[in-house]
């Protein structure tokens, strides 16, 4: 028969603690290797980083560009403040533009006048006051005395020339312009019965007539009254011929002039 054992003892609570902490060899030490060097989480460190760079950006653009929504409720609560910085924008905008310029009155004489060609019913065109109503000037406009406040009135011609006959009724005369004038007219020599391609301005009597019935002649001793050949136009006025040649012995000869023109 085999020997009884002993009843064991409970174990005491300071054993249980050993046992529970790995000492089962009753207050002998127990020797435990290092522990491995805990390493640093880089991986979990750098996803953290970055996911936390995304969230602040998108913070960043949500705080610098608000949604339509609050764009609309800022306006809402605040329309006074909201119209006073549109309206500063728009006077900085117009102070940085450069000032428009200023448009001609609507009083402002037009640069030049509707014309025709000698007649009525010739070329238009347009051109300046000027130049309408110089005399000898072919343009045609209605009412043109008042236009240039009157008749054209009496040119002065210098004839360096003239034909040895004289006045002769029953000729033909014209003036060739020389190009130069001075200050009181103009200059010219007078011609009897020349080819028209040499003439600038043929004179006529008062009727507009070249060759005077009767046998009257063409030059006048007083300023005649000149029929207009070309009516509202300036290519007939009346002018009176000195000669410088004769020293100032002959009286002054009035006649009255047609300008050549065009057909």
């Amino acid at each position: 028969m085999s020997t009884p054992q002993p009843p064991q003892r409970p174990p005491r609570p300071d054993e249980v603690l050993a046992f529970h902490n790995g000492d089962t060899l009753e207050n002998i030490p127990v020797i435990r290797g290092d522990d491995p060097p805990q390493r640093f989480p880089w991986k979990a460190a750098m996803a953290g980083g970055a996911v936390a760079v995304v969230i602040g950006a998108c913070a960043a653009l949500l705080v610098r560009q608000p949604t339509g929504n609050a764009r609309v409720a800022d306006v809402e609560a605040h329309p006074q403040a909201t119209r006073t910085a549109d309206g500063a924008g728009r006077a900085k905008a117009a102070d940085a533009s450069p000032l428009p310029t200023p448009l001609p009155a609507a009083s402002t004489a037009p640069s030049c006048l509707r014309v025709t060609y000698k007649l009525p019913s010739g070329p238009a065109g347009c051109e300046p006051k000027t130049a309408v109503c110089t005399p000898g000037a072919p343009w045609h406009v209605v009412d043109i005395e008042g236009l240039c406040g009157g008749p054209t009135p009496l040119q002065a011609i210098h004839v360096i020339s003239e034909p040895a006959t004289g006045g002769d009724p029953g000729s033909l005369y014209c003036l060739a312009w020389t190009g130069s004038e001075d200050g009181s007219g103009k200059y010219a020599t007078l011609l009897m019965n020349a080819p028209g391609f040499q003439c600038g301005a043929n004179l006529v009597g008062a009727d507009g007539q070249a060759i005077q019935a009767g046998g009257t002649s063409v030059f006048y001793s007083s300023v005649p009254d000149c029929a207009e050949s070309y009516p509202d136009t300036r290519m007939t006025y009346p002018a009176v011929l000195d000669f410088p040649s004769d020293g100032g012995e002959r009286p002054p000869t009035y006649v009255c002039v047609v300008t050549h023109a065009g057909a």
